[in-house]
């Protein structure tokens, strides 16, 4: 078992895609769970890319907008099953620029975290639908 206060906020690499930056993270509260448990939100994250001189050299398309309007979810899988978070078919979402998140607070409890571990790791995706 994990210790309780281990996991305050887990940040996923950023990767580029769509003219932006985007990247996942995992954070613990202890106060949206009715019964006191401490749960794990999942959240989306965008910012613009910058433009670097890398970039100018390969002409990537720089997606200078402060917010995008996006459709997307969230999948998890793990040793018992494959969650998923939302819908690609979902209405649209305006995503305001970063560092704020776009997801679901209460998505998963701590003290499950053991068994949703693959590998000692905690995977998820992001499937990205721009607008």
């Amino acid at each position: 078992m994990l210790p309780k206060k281990c996991l305050i906020q887990l940040l996923a690499q950023e990767v580029f895609y769509a003219g932006s930056l985007w990247k996942v993270s995992v954070q613990d509260f202890n106060d949206e769970d009715p019964q006191g448990r401490s749960t794990l939100g999942l959240f989306l994250h965008r910012r613009k890319a910058e433009v670097s001189d890398s970039v100018r050299k390969i002409h990537m398309y720089i997606d200078s907008r402060e917010k995008v309007t996006a459709r997307y979810q969230l999948i998890c899988p793990s040793k018992r099953e494959v969650m998923v978070f939302g819908s690609i078919k979902q209405t649209e979402t305006l995503l305001a620029k970063a560092p704020k998140g776009w997801g679901w607070q209460t998505a998963l409890l701590f003290d499950e975290l053991t068994e949703l571990l693959q590998g000692g790791s905690l995977q998820i995706a992001a499937v990205v639908q721009l607008v």
